[in-house]
């Protein structure tokens, strides 16, 4: 099947979304769901149970054994030429995920990548920017959407980025962090963490319910001094939140675990050890 890469920007209608609700109608009338076909995540906000996920190539064999035991089948990334060696494997430097079904890839993402996707139903729509080798030209694509918010420095993102967002009706918060998604953990569409004093600052004045941290120096992110809490999770279901490590490494740990659990979320460590920023976990599909 030739991937279908959308030059253009699209208005997304609210039809996408109806269908996931129409698989979860089926899924009720069946009293099960064992036969329905996945349906395509909201962004970075699974409905269910997460079936297919993309995460760094550079995860350990350890991570990709604990998504496996967990039924989640995995794309791994491939390095990006254009970013800098140690986040060029990043899902959260590459692409976002704009809305149900459509992402904005940076130019020169791998093939293999983007048509894996493609099968999945996801419209994928080039960006207009290749990333820069250099903060804070690398963070085109680094969008931190959470519900009908987003947070990102625009003078730095993608044009069609900010195009899509505004057509789909996502409120644009500026930040002053390039990094934004990195720096920030979705927990719901009303709740995130973050270390980014801007970010939460941000995220209160739109109403969102922001759990601010200290900058934690035990995430590992290898070339940097550390790395940020959005770069080492993501939501697998819409009751758990996966993390790249093990939560009581961090000193705000336990914040963070009650944070999680306030929201209705378990969170799961799916290695031991300290967290490792991978650029985060973009659940794909769920039933």
């Amino acid at each position: 099947m030739q991937a279908r890469y959308i030059r253009t920007a699209l208005f997304l209608t609210g039809q996408q979304n109806k269908r996931s609700a129409d698989n979860i109608k089926i899924c009720l009338i069946n009293k099960g769901c064992d036969n329905m076909k996945p349906a395509l995540v909201y962004p970075y906000l699974p409905s269910g149970k997460v079936t297919k996920a993309i995460i760094s190539g550079e995860a350990s064999e350890e991570i990709l054994n604990s998504l496996r035991k967990l039924d989640i089948d995995i794309i791994l990334t491939e390095p990006h030429s254009s970013l800098p060696s140690p986040l060029s494997y990043h899902v959260d430097m590459q692409m976002v995920n704009i809305a149900v079904g459509v992402f904005v890839y940076a130019p020169g993402v791998s093939k293999n990548t983007l048509e894996e996707l493609n099968n999945l139903g996801f419209e994928l729509v080039r960006g207009s920017w290749e990333p820069k080798d250099r903060y804070p030209f690398d963070v085109a694509y680094n969008c931190a959407i959470v519900g009908k918010n987003a947070f990102l420095n625009p003078k730095y993102t993608d044009p069609i980025v900010l195009e899509l967002l505004v057509k789909n009706n996502i409120k644009l918060n500026p930040v002053k962090q390039g990094y934004a998604k990195c720096s920030t953990a979705v927990v719901s569409d009303e709740a995130i963490i973050t270390a980014d004093l801007n970010i939460h600052k941000k995220a209160v004045e739109a109403g969102l319910d922001a759990l601010l941290i200290s900058p934690q120096k035990n995430i590992i992110l290898k070339g940097y001094d550390y790395g940020f809490i959005g770069g080492c999770s993501g939501l697998i279901s819409d009751k758990e939140i996966a993390f790249f490590g093990d939560l009581n490494t961090l000193d705000a740990g336990d914040a963070v675990i009650r944070f999680c659990e306030k929201h209705g979320k378990k969170a799961i460590f799916l290695v031991n050890g300290n967290l490792t920023d991978l650029g985060g976990l973009f659940p794909l599909t769920s039933v």
